[in-house]
């Protein structure tokens, strides 16, 4: 792959993760604008991740059948307009169609991405190439956070949503200049495929690895400004944003997963340094100050992406045939944690109070360490 073509698809991946969490350090505004509840409007997120937690199984049998170029230009401009309709909701209903509208169109993008990417490296690259694109991706994270707050903070909430959605669209106009599949040969749709990935050795642990990360990964998040209002020195936007710096830890952990994994004895020991690493997250996270809260994201991040960097290569590594499908499992286990990680831990506060929530939190990490230690690595060598 040239430079121009990893840009371009790195550059998609960037607005296409944006598309997702650009509201998560809005949400106390939102909440205030609309007139509903913290809960309520904790639902942005839930309603974006709960259809990728649905919908990339779909997309990636549909991806072991079609070229992944097209949907990748597709999505990019659907989810543009789809930013366009945020910057002009006029009520929370409104808002939340379009968040389900992204969720749906999220996916596809994704899914299709991770094909392209898969299958265009040479199959010695393919675990670095896919990490980079991991690396990308804590990157869009990142970005679309503090680029929310920090615009919404002197300019007011509706204008981060029209930026991107200006990004979205020079992106899916770049996709244009992009090269064919590498792919030449497609394999036809078959649901028996799906059980088929799933009793290969390791790849259903490796899923529930990632969804119970995700999940709490996705509660310290969505927990994180309403924690803010609570603690000295109270929430803004802005400050709810610079929270999530901790994302940069998760480049770096990403970029170098290759080495972690190599020192650690390989990448299923790799993963459960990343969950344990997690727990530690989860233990901070509780501690009542704004100082903890800020370590806790850098902490969190280099567990969470340590072992999110390692899990898509592997994975793609011991299957040849269906990466499609491996994908778009990946991706649908991933978000599917993501989604119950934006709700349950929200409905735990309500109901019973911040540290049940973290215990929540705490408990996923311990489970997911545990099935990461379980696995073995001759299913990934």
């Amino acid at each position: 792959m040239g430079k121009w073509t990893l840009f371009v698809l790195y550059a998609a991946t960037v607005s296409g993760i944006s598309s997702i969490y650009a509201p998560q350090p809005l949400l106390p505004v939102l909440a205030s604008t609309f007139g509903v509840s913290e809960s309520t409007a904790g639902l942005t997120i839930t309603a974006t991740m709960l259809p990728l937690g649905l919908a990339p199984l779909a997309y990636g049998f549909f991806l072991d059948a079609v070229p992944a170029r097209p949907l990748i230009g597709i999505s990019l401009a659907l989810l543009a307009v789809c930013a366009g309709g945020l910057c002009l909701a006029p009520n929370f209903g409104w808002f939340l169609a379009v968040r389900v509208g992204q969720g749906l169109l999220v996916p596809a993008l994704l899914t299709a991405l991770m094909t392209y990417l898969a299958t265009a490296a040479p199959p010695s690259q393919v675990r670095r190439v896919m990490a980079a694109y991991i690396a990308v991706t804590v990157f869009g994270g990142f970005f679309g956070r503090f680029f929310s707050g920090l615009t919404a903070q002197a300019f007011g909430w509706r204008i981060p949503f029209a930026g991107l959605g200006i990004f979205l669209a020079l992106c899916a106009a770049a996709c244009l200049t992009l090269p064919p599949d590498a792919r030449t040969a497609f394999s036809p749709i078959r649901l028996a495929y799906a059980p088929q990935v799933l009793r290969k050795p390791g790849f259903a642990a490796t899923y529930a690895v990632v969804a119970l990360l995700f999940f709490v990964f996705s509660g310290m998040l969505n927990l994180l400004p309403f924690r803010l209002g609570h603690l000295s020195g109270g929430y803004s936007p802005l400050r709810a944003g610079i929270m999530y710096s901790g994302y940069l830890m998760g480049i770096i952990v990403s970029l170098t997963s290759h080495r972690f994994s190599r020192k650690f004895g390989g990448p299923t020991r790799a993963m459960s340094v990343g969950a344990a690493i997690v727990i530690a997250a989860a233990a901070v996270f509780s501690l009542p100050a704004q100082s903890a809260i800020f370590a806790s994201v850098f902490v969190l991040c280099s567990g969470m992406f340590l072992a999110h960097s390692v899990a898509p290569g592997v994975l793609n590594g011991a299957e040849n045939e269906h990466k499609g499908l491996v994908n778009g499992l990946y991706i649908s286990f991933y978000y599917s944690g993501g989604s119950l990680g934006t709700y349950l831990p929200g409905l735990m506060l309500a109901e019973f109070g911040f540290f049940a929530a973290a215990g929540l939190l705490l408990l996923s990490a311990t489970a997911a360490t545990c099935i990461a230690l379980r696995l073995r690595t001759t299913a990934f060598r």
